[in-house]
């Protein structure tokens, strides 16, 4: 299920632990509302239990795991409510950090950008988790030369947080034209960032946030949405 290379102290263990069990929830697998048996995941990785349970305290923390009493660990499931609270802080919070970070971007920032959205291309749908974090990688170094430590830690709070860890499972549902689109909105905001249009930039990243939004709403309905019977 999950793969680890153990050693060192007790944290380093529930760090790994945790990042392990993070990329099994967000690759799908282990999927909403599934039982999480400690015993199980410290006999397959080798660890004792201690780890593993400073691990799910953490991923509660994160918002991808419930822990309940007297019932153990759940992977956290998540809503339309969910969805839109996430997508609201990011049409709010992202274009104007990506409007000021322009400004100031180097070129060095902008090949980074040009190079996270050509990985995102090309792990689209042959590995979702890898294209999840270079997308994430993407949106973070858009923003973080704004020199703003708080707003990038919200938005980091924001980017971690249970719908927007799963959110790539749906998009790799979305088929070619969907990847097609988003990646084209990539090397738009690329552009307009690379000629420091601060006002061209702001809109573009709104935009392609709100549709993404209205996009993975629409794939989450069709996946929940049972068989009609003709």
């Amino acid at each position: 299920m999950v793969d680890l290379n153990t050693g060192g102290n007790g944290d380093d263990l529930a760090g790994t632990v945790h990042s392990a069990l993070r990329d099994a929830i967000v690759g799908g697998r282990l999927s909403s509302g599934a039982h999480i048996n400690q015993e199980t995941i410290a006999r397959e990785l080798g660890v004792s239990r201690t780890p593993v349970r400073e691990a799910l305290r953490l991923l509660e923390r994160d918002g991808l795991v419930r822990l309940e009493p007297n019932r153990g660990a759940f992977v956290a499931e998540f809503d339309d409510r969910d969805l839109f609270e996430i997508y609201e802080l990011r049409e709010l919070l992202e274009p104007y950090a990506a409007g000021i970070a322009c400004a100031v971007a180097t070129r060095a920032d902008t090949s980074a950008l040009r190079d996270l959205a050509e990985r995102i291309e090309a792990t689209w749908q042959a590995e979702p988790e890898a294209s999840f974090l270079a997308n994430r990688a993407f949106h973070e170094r858009l923003c973080a030369p704004c020199q703003n430590d708080l707003l990038m830690h919200l938005l980091g709070q924001v980017w971690s947080q249970q719908a927007a860890l799963r959110i790539f499972t749906h998009y790799a549902a979305g088929g070619a034209a969907f990847a097609a689109r988003t990646n084209s909105q990539h090397r738009e905001i690329i552009e307009a960032y690379a000629s420091r249009e601060a006002a061209t930039v702001r809109e573009l990243v709104r935009s392609h946030i709100a549709e993404a939004h209205e996009a993975t709403v629409k794939l989450v309905a069709d996946i929940a949405r049972p068989e009609e019977v003709a």
